[in-house]
């Protein structure tokens, strides 16, 4: 990890915290009050989300703020700050002829000062930032709004004020409604604006030209006729998807879609001139968008956890139910795949026969019923390609007798100056005599080891094996092969071929606990490269610290298929 990165990611963890929401005992402001109905008390940014935007990202309520900050302060990595700035201060002259990328090294270099020191929720209250504020993310059509709430407006000001002089960013301002608002970018056809107002950071992206009333939409002057707040949207998706109230959204492809063709909101067609854009002519294409977004209703996102001991994060790329049914099918069963034995692990579970019917299935449909549209053609071609990517050699050779794998670390060190480790490859077969003879093309030790079903371990000798390896053994089941580094137990590794599968339908699985990251930064420490820095190593020690198991899978849901990350802390 570069230091750059290092400082990203302390400050993605600090956003993090700012984003998830505000806890119930923080009184919303009083010109808030004011302007919420009743019901919105407890979530008053739901109030400026139209109903029908195409998008949206937003919170009811979270942890509080203490809380928060304690998860934040758990899970930053804690190099030094100052050290790790130093090295991006000396970077600046190598980049000095890319504006852009120069402007945004300065700006990262800037918000990481303001950091230093922050050791308290008061230090980040003085910021003018609350650690857990409500907040929101959405489409005024298609022009985007973020909010957030703020602890202090006016030392927040001054901490924006740093943060711009520091970056040698002068921004322009500008007034509406008797609104006041910075203007960051160069002139052009499209600004992002930045406003501070009712104990809110507001930032957009507008024409130049916007007029008053659609900055009055953006400003929440005037707002929308319905809102998820008054439709109960969110609730609702945090209730079918079993998301936390601490921050979910959704994506509608139909009606992105259909704000890009038939513009409703005056902020689209806005955006639209401003860069002389004509909306889409799907005149010739609307059944072809409906096949589309019929299939692919759009996307979701939310958290099923978010406390002080794990967290976890969920996005899924909703189908219809015959995607969601031949997806499933997809799914084997795989010894091992999705538990958290060992130090680390990753498996996959993939039917290949079934994979190539379903892909030459979904290309038969589309040749029997190709796409019309001249936007849509080299969606008719798509599946024909993939069909004959997948249709190769090697997926012919090993698709019937292997359906899945799952590797397993259970410890990694250094032995005369290369790694060794000790470990386990379970390989999920409907037919393992089958694979036993594909592994043997391969490697024709292992055929000749006259493995059976239920059958003594057997060590694999081969040239091919890198001096000074662990011993390989291997076992056989009825639905499995198992190669079991510096594992020679018989029994051992026949509970390994026994190991429970997982209900969950994985497509694919990983893990790596704190133990993993401690054991690979001993290992990066004793390994000469120009590439693996002692600030890199510090990083994997202290990950190592702070995290107890890092999970994150792909999976068939319900409503699709779900790609998913957890984090437990020690």
């Amino acid at each position: 990890m570069k230091t750059k990165l290092s400082i990203a990611v302390t400050l993605a963890l600090f956003s993090a915290g700012l984003l998830s929401g505000c806890s119930d005992d923080n009184e919303p402001t009083e010109a808030a009050t004011q302007e919420e109905a009743p019901k919105n008390n407890a979530a008053p940014m739901l109030k400026y989300v139209p109903a029908n935007s195409p998008y949206f990202m937003a919170t009811r309520e979270t942890l509080p703020e203490q809380d928060a900050f304690d998860l934040y302060q758990r899970m930053q990595p804690m190099t030094t700050l100052e050290s790790d700035l130093d090295e991006l201060r000396n970077t600046l002259p190598e980049i000095e002829d890319d504006e852009v990328l120069h402007s945004m090294m300065t700006l990262l270099i800037a918000m990481g000062e303001e950091l230093i020191g922050v050791e308290s929720l008061e230090d980040v209250h003085a910021l003018g930032l609350k650690m857990s504020p409500q907040a929101a993310f959405y489409g005024l059509g298609i022009l985007p709004v973020m909010r957030m709430q703020l602890q202090d407006e006016e030392a927040f000001r001054e901490t924006l004020q740093r943060i711009l002089t520091k970056a040698d960013i002068t921004p322009r301002t500008a007034t509406t409604n008797g609104t006041d608002y910075w203007v960051l970018t160069p002139e052009g056809p499209l600004q992002a604006i930045l406003v501070i107002e009712g104990q809110q950071l507001l930032v957009s992206v507008v024409p130049q030209n916007a007029s008053d009333d659609l900055l009055a939409q953006v400003l929440g002057k005037t707002l929308p006729d319905s809102t998820i707040g008054d439709t109960g949207a969110l609730a609702e998706l945090e209730e079918r998807h079993g998301f936390t109230p601490y921050g979910a959204g959704q994506l509608y492809s139909s009606r992105l879609f259909n704000e890009l063709s038939t513009p409703t909101h005056s902020g689209t067609q806005a955006l639209m001139n401003a860069v002389d854009a004509e909306p889409l002519d799907l005149s010739t294409c609307q059944a072809d968008i409906d096949r589309i977004t019929s299939r692919f209703p759009g996307l979701v996102m939310g958290m099923r956890e978010y406390n002080l001991d794990r967290m976890e994060m969920n996005l899924i790329l909703e189908t219809d139910e015959q995607i969601v049914t031949d997806l499933r099918a997809l799914t084997t069963q795989v010894p091992g795949l999705g538990s958290t034995g060992g130090m680390a692990s990753f498996g996959l579970g993939l039917d290949l026969p079934v994979l190539l019917q379903t892909v030459q299935k979904y290309a038969q449909e589309v040749r029997q019923n190709p796409f019309s549209c001249d936007e849509l053609q080299e969606l008719n071609g798509t599946w024909d390609e993939i069909n004959m990517a997948i249709n190769n050699p090697i997926t012919m050779m090993i698709g019937p007798s292997l359906s899945g794998f799952n590797a397993r670390i259970d410890s990694l060190t250094m032995k005369n100056g290369t790694p060794n480790g000790v470990g386990i490859l379970t390989l999920a077969s409907q037919n393992p005599l089958a694979l036993l003879s594909t592994v043997s093309a391969f490697m024709p030790e292992i055929g000749a080891l006259g493995l059976e079903p239920g059958g003594k371990a057997r060590q694999v000798e081969s040239m091919m094996l890198p001096p000074d390896s662990p011993p390989l053994y291997a076992a056989m089941s009825e639905t499995a092969v198992a190669l079991g580094v510096g594992i020679s137990d018989s029994a051992a590794l026949q509970s390994e071929l026994q190991a429970p599968t997982s209900e969950r339908d994985l497509l694919f699985h990983g893990h790596m606990t704190g133990e993993f990251y401690q054991a690979l930064a001993n290992v990066m420490e004793q390994t000469a490269s120009d590439e693996i820095t002692a600030s890199d190593i510090e990083v994997l020690k202290q990950y190592g610290d702070a995290y107890q198991n890092t999970e994150y899978w792909f999976r068939v849901d319900d409503a699709g298929v779900e790609m998913s990350f957890s984090l437990e802390l020690n």
